[in-house]
């Protein structure tokens, strides 16, 4: 996969678009299949009309950002059709339905389709998916064979589309044996460093949708991010237990796995040095909610018996520079089971308003 990778990242960098992509991703296609949609016209209609209902409408043209859509697309004689587009992170059923339930009460009730690197996990009901890759073929077949600058910018376009669907495509979990996080030497073909962190980011992401299908039974789902400009994986679930609301769980952001606890209780809650302390009291009370599984290392990282993201985060961490995708996914059913048995060994108790653990 390295050379493969390597290859396709050095096409997109002497790809102009590709250039100009880097400081924007996702705004920069929309605005560029927006100015598609109206300066080859012909072309653009044989590319997505197909993709609309029969209708009505008044006029042909486009819209960016309507109600937060990424396009819209307007033909006299077809119903609307919306685009929702996304090229490094991954479709949310959410935001779809949401999308869906807006546009249902236009006048013209439009198509949906979901223009997107990876192919959703979930059912569209009505969504149509279209991968980037089909995007590009699209394009292709429909542009004319002259060699005006419109239709040459359509054809580097459609080169960058298929490049980048291979490429982000890359990030995908494919086996077990494999490292957790992108080595740098593989990303060292792209120069820009957005470009490099929206990848270490969208590998977050398809590291906690993995985990995610591997244990359909977590409390609250894992996530994936950036902090810091690291890529972070975690997984916390809430549990009252020996008395306190908190979330427990593991984060691993670069090569630092860490155990954690998230507490609720405000009186030790705080950024002062006092409520530090007796959040390491607590804590050194409870060493069951710091346990590394067993197949990690043991030996702790830092200099600190305790490390703290105030003004309630207590965490201790070990090292992991080479963890693999089975090594975490063992790690994090360890954690999960160990959660579940402070769960079990508890008793009902009403979860607090502010028991609340945010994704990165």
């Amino acid at each position: 996969m390295s050379e493969d990778f390597k290859d396709v990242a050095r096409r997109i960098e002497a790809n102009p678009l590709g250039r100009l992509m880097y400081g924007q991703r996702e705004l920069f296609h929309s605005n560029l299949i927006g100015w598609f949609f109206d300066q080859l016209p012909d072309a653009a209609d044989a590319s997505f009309r197909p993709l609309a209902s029969p209708g009505a409408d008044s006029g042909r043209f486009v819209e960016r950002e309507r109600g937060h859509m990424d396009l819209v697309f307007h033909w006299p004689d077809r119903a609307p059709l919306v685009i929702e587009n996304k090229v490094f992170s991954l479709p949310h059923r959410d935001q779809l339905d949401e999308y869906q339930a807006a546009s249902s009460k236009w006048p013209h009730t439009p198509a949906l389709v979901l223009l997107s690197v990876s192919a959703p996990d979930f059912d569209l009901r009505e969504w149509r998916y279209l991968s980037y890759a089909d995007f590009a073929v699209r394009i292709l077949d429909a542009l004319p064979s002259d060699s005006s600058y419109e239709v040459e910018t359509m054809r580097r376009y459609a080169a960058l589309v298929s490049d980048l669907h291979l490429l982000v495509s890359a990030v995908d979990v494919r086996s077990d044996d494999e490292r957790v996080w992108l080595p740098d030497s593989l990303l060292s073909a792209i120069s820009s460093t957005q470009m490099r962190a929206a990848l270490h980011k969208a590998r977050a992401q398809r590291v906690a949708r993995m985990l995610n299908e591997f244990l359909p039974g977590l409390e609250q789902p894992a996530a994936g991010g950036m902090s810091n400009a690291t890529p972070l994986v975690e997984s916390f679930e809430y549990v009252y237990t020996r008395g306190m609301h908190l979330h427990l769980g593991w984060q691993l952001q670069a090569s630092q796995f860490r155990r954690a606890a998230v507490y609720h209780d405000q009186s030790i809650s705080g950024r002062s040095q006092e409520s530090r302390r007796l959040r390491e009291d607590v804590s050194r009370e409870h060493p069951e909610f710091y346990s590394f599984p067993a197949p990690l290392p043991q030996t702790l990282g830092g200099r600190k018996e305790f490390n703290h993201f105030a003004p309630s985060f207590v965490y201790k961490y070990v090292k992991t520079p080479n963890l693999t995708i089975s090594e975490l996914r063992a790690a994090a059913a360890e954690v999960h089971a160990e959660i579940e048995q402070l769960r079990s060994e508890g008793v009902a108790e009403r979860r607090p308003v502010e028991a609340v653990r945010n994704a990165p």
